[in-house]
């Protein structure tokens, strides 16, 4: 699937990938556990400046983006492989 936007690779141990849609107030984050990607709707651009400048990005998502705005799985990401009964 493309996105309208381009993820940049993060330093986090929650998140991989973020990216933003300004014109669509849309944040979008891949996470490193499932590779799940999310959109979050409505996100003023001010949270996507703050999240480039501060230390732990997975901490803000946490506090001010989660429960705050709403979201929709996009991606189902990475599914672990399961193993069939012998």
């Amino acid at each position: 699937m493309a996105l309208p936007v381009v993820l940049q690779k993060v330093k986090s141990t929650m998140l991989s990938e973020m990216g933003y849609l300004r014109s669509a107030e849309t944040l979008f984050v891949r996470f490193r556990s499932n590779g799940a990607l999310y959109a979050y709707f409505k996100v003023p651009a001010v949270h996507w400046q703050r999240m480039r400048a501060v230390n732990s990005v997975g901490r803000y998502v946490q506090k001010n983006i989660f429960k705050q705005y709403p979201a929709a799985r996009i991606s189902e990401g990475d599914k672990p492989e399961t193993r069939e009964a012998a």
